[in-house]
């Protein structure tokens, strides 16, 4: 068999392709939420400051949205195309609605090339609107806060300590967590 050398226009096309395939692999690898629901947090990530992780996300509605803020934070990592998102980012935004100055509510998308349009309109398709939102694009935050899956909801007390960690948990369970960090 004789081989040709490399066209030069398609060698440039392999690295975007190798990309793209990569970052599809990685997303429907997240998609598949394995761990049960409501989770309780893992010993290795309870209690532990996650350093490095600050960041202000966007709101529809208001204000920047700094994390960590002085009060605890409900963090939801999601991508627009993930089915238990949704429900998961609806129940935040009950929980929310419940007490608004509770926490900093804010939706992570891990998808890059999503936009915040397409955000929004997920949020306002899960009357989740008034929920911040920010795009991780360099997946700095999935690293930091070591998120495996999508849907999976953190709680963050004011001093940026994960205390609570699971995979579409519902606005009851949510709303408990979140007490037990305001109690404190």
């Amino acid at each position: 068999m004789l081989l040709r050398p490399a066209d030069p226009r398609t060698r440039r096309k392999r690295p975007a392709l190798f990309i793209a395939t990569v970052g599809t692999l990685l997303a429907v690898s997240l998609t598949g939420c394995s761990l049960s629901k409501d989770q309780q947090p893992t010993s290795a990530t309870q209690g532990n400051s996650v350093s490095g992780a600050g960041f202000t996300a966007q709101s529809v509605v208001g204000e920047p949205i700094k994390v960590p803020g002085g009060r605890p934070t409900v963090l939801l990592f999601f991508s627009v195309e993930c089915g238990g998102c949704g429900p998961t980012a609806n129940a935040l935004a009950k929980v929310q609605a419940d007490d608004p100055t509770a926490a900093n509510f804010v939706v992570v998308d891990v998808a890059a090339y999503e936009t915040a349009g397409d955000i929004e309109r997920f949020l306002n398709g899960y009357d989740a609107s008034d929920v911040g939102y920010t795009i991780d694009k360099d997946g700095g935050l999935t690293a930091d806060y070591e998120v495996t899956q999508l849907s999976t909801v953190l709680i963050l007390d004011a001093d940026n300590n994960v205390t609570f960690r699971a995979v579409e948990p519902s606005a009851d369970t949510i709303r408990t967590e979140l007490a037990k960090v305001t109690a404190s």
